[in-house]
C-alpha cells in the first residue's frame, strides 16, 4: 500500500470520498517457487493504514481458464484484487492502484490498466501509464500485496473516476513474502548523503534482507494541483537497471543519462521521490 512521502509540499483535504464498487478476486493457478532468480522489491514497507477502496472490474481468466504462471511447478492459488485512490490521506500518494495478493507466493502480474468515468465507461482517449511497471510485468507482488502509482494523460484525463484492470499474464516470483523493502539513499560522487531535493550523484541501496533481492529505482516529479486535486507523477525515470542488492548489503548506482538530466532540472523543486521496488 502507499506509504507516507513528505514530497508533497501542498495543502489539501486529508481525505476525500472515493466512488466504491465491487472487489473481484481473480483466482489463477500459480507455480510454486523453484529455481528462479531473486526477483524483485516492492514499495518500501507499508507504512501507511490499508486503503479500503474503489475498482475491480477485471475480464482477467477465472479457475475455469487458469493463467498458468513460470515457472511451472506445482500449482498454488493465488487470488488478486485492485483497487483505485485518486486522493491519498495528507502525505501520502495520489493515484495509487493497490493490487491485492491472497495466495502464499510473490508474484508477477502484466497488468491492462483502463480509465473509466464516473458511470464506468471507458475512456479510450486516455492512456493510462505505470510508475512502477505492472503494466509491463516489471512488478512483484508480494503476499498481503503492493501498489503502483498511475498517471493518465489525454483530453479526457480530467474526467477519470476509476479504472478496470485485466490481467494479461502471471508470474512466479522468488521473493520471500517476508522481504522488506530496500532503502534508496541519494549522494553525491563521494558517497556523501543528500535529500532527494539535492542535486545528487547517486544512489546508495541498502538491503536489510538476509537474502539478496533485485530492485528498480525510478525518479518521481508531481505537479502541484489545487486542493482536493489529485496530485499526478509528471515524471517517472528510472535510474539504472535492475539491480541486484546482495544480503545486509549496499550497492551504488549512479545517475546518468535521462535521469541525471532530470535530477538537475528539478532539484530544489518542491515535490519529488527516489523509490524503490522488488522488480525482475
Amino acid at each position: 500500500m502507499p506509504e507516507v512521502d513528505q514530497s508533497f509540499a501542498r495543502n489539501r483535504q486529508a481525505t476525500s470520498t472515493l466512488r466504491v464498487r465491487t472487489v473481484v478476486g481473480i483466482v489463477l493457478g500459480v507455480a510454486a517457487l523453484v529455481g528462479c532468480d531473486p526477483s524483485g522489491a516492492a514499495t518500501t514497507p507499508a507504512e501507511g493504514p490499508s486503503i479500503p477502496g474503489s475498482v475491480a472490474a477485471n475480464t482477467a481468466p477465472t479457475a475455469s481458464t487458469p493463467v498458468t504462471p513460470t515457472p511451472a511447478a506445482g500449482p498454488a492459488a493465488t487470488s488478486l484484487s485492485f483497487s483505485y485512490h485518486a486522493l491519498g490521506k495528507q502525505e501520502y500518494i495520489d493515484q495509487t492502484l493497490s493490487i491485492g495478493n491472497d495466495g502464499q507466493a510473490s508474484v508477477v502480474p502484466t497488468l491492462t490498466i483502463t480509465a473509466v468515468d464516473g458511470s464506468g465507461r471507458e475512456l479510450p482517449d486516455v492512456q493510462v501509464t505505470t510508475a512502477y511497471g505492472s503494466d509491463r510485468g516489471s512488478l512483484v507482488i508480494q503476499p498481503g500485496g503492493g501498489y503502483d502509482v498511475l498517471a493518465f494523460h489525454g483530453a479526457d484525463a480530467k474526467n477519470v473516476a476509476d479504472v478496470k484492470v485485466t490481467v494479461k499474464e502471471l508470474a512466479a516470483a522468488d521473493l520471500p513474502e517476508s522481504a522488506s523493502g530496500v532503502e534508496a539513499q541519494p549522494a553525491d560522487a563521494a558517497g556523501k548523503p543528500l535529500t532527494k531535493f539535492d542535486p545528487f550523484d547517486q544512489v546508495i541501496l541498502k538491503n536489510p534482507n538476509s537474502t539478496a533481492v533485485s530492485v528498480r529505482i525510478v525518479y518521481l516529479v508531481y505537479d502541484q494541483p489545487s486542493a482536493g486535486t489529485p496530485q499526478q507523477a509528471i515524471e517517472a525515470v528510472p535510474i539504472g537497471g535492475l539491480i541486484t542488492v546482495p544480503p545486509a548489503g549496499t550497492t551504488p548506482v549512479a545517475v546518468s543519462g535521462d535521469a541525471k538530466s532530470a535530477v538537475r532540472k528539478y532539484s530544489g523543486g518542491p515535490a519529488v521521490s527516489v523509490k524503490t521496488y522488488f522488480s525482475r
